[in-house]
């Protein structure tokens, strides 16, 4: 249970504040990603791609784990349905983009649908869903935002600790095409493919 209501709002505004500034910083990279050439500016264009990567799991799994979770208590279940779907669509693109060389002919527009597709997501959450949740109540903040502190500590320390994936050779995202024992087959290829275009169209339609 909350301490007391004033805590409480104070592990609201401090959950919700830094979920927004991972949305800017999804923004931000984005938008550098923009302004570079591929082909001059590949290593940077990697790097901007790898670390955003690493960045979404991160928020996606907070999300995923215990925002969403606890705003199915308190706000219209369909919400939090779209939510999820949406970043289930997420996920297969940014699997697709760690299976890529980032030489890849389609390696930048790739980043770029998840961009916009996430993007678009960002909106409605910050426009619809997070309005919603100041107002909801019944909801421990305070037991959230120490869950989250802790969760988001624990995910960064295994993009740490792990092997290649960046740029720099740090973070977790390690990309398959690399390991001559993560060959991927035409069929899940082919599977994937499938559920990015039918996920794009519904966000075309959207828009």
């Amino acid at each position: 249970m909350p301490s007391s209501p004033r805590a409480n709002s104070q592990a609201r505004s401090r959950v919700i504040e830094q979920l927004i500034a991972d949305h800017k910083r999804v923004r931000k990279a984005y938008r550098d990603f923009q302004k570079l050439d591929p082909g001059e500016d590949a290593e940077r264009c990697e790097a901007i791609v790898r670390q955003t990567l690493m960045e979404l799991q991160t928020h996606t799994t907070l999300e995923e784990e215990l925002l969403y979770p606890a705003a199915r208590e308190a706000l219209d279940a369909a919400l939090i349905d779209e939510a999820e779907v949406e970043h289930e669509s997420a996920h297969t693109l940014i699997e697709q983009l760690q299976e890529m060389d980032s030489d890849g002919d389609k390696f930048p527009a790739r980043f770029t649908v998840l961009c916009e597709y996430v993007l678009h997501h960002v909106k409605e959450e910050e426009k619809e869903m997070f309005p919603q949740l100041r107002k909801a109540r019944g909801l421990d903040w305070e037991a959230m935002a120490t869950a989250m502190d802790e969760r988001r500590a624990e995910l960064q320390g295994e993009e740490d600790g792990s092997d290649g994936g960046t740029a720099d050779g740090g973070g977790e995202l390690q990309n398959p095409s690399d390991d001559e024992n993560a060959p991927r087959s035409e069929e899940h290829t082919s599977e994937l493919q499938s559920r990015v275009d039918i996920s794009y169209a519904v966000f075309c339609l959207k828009k």
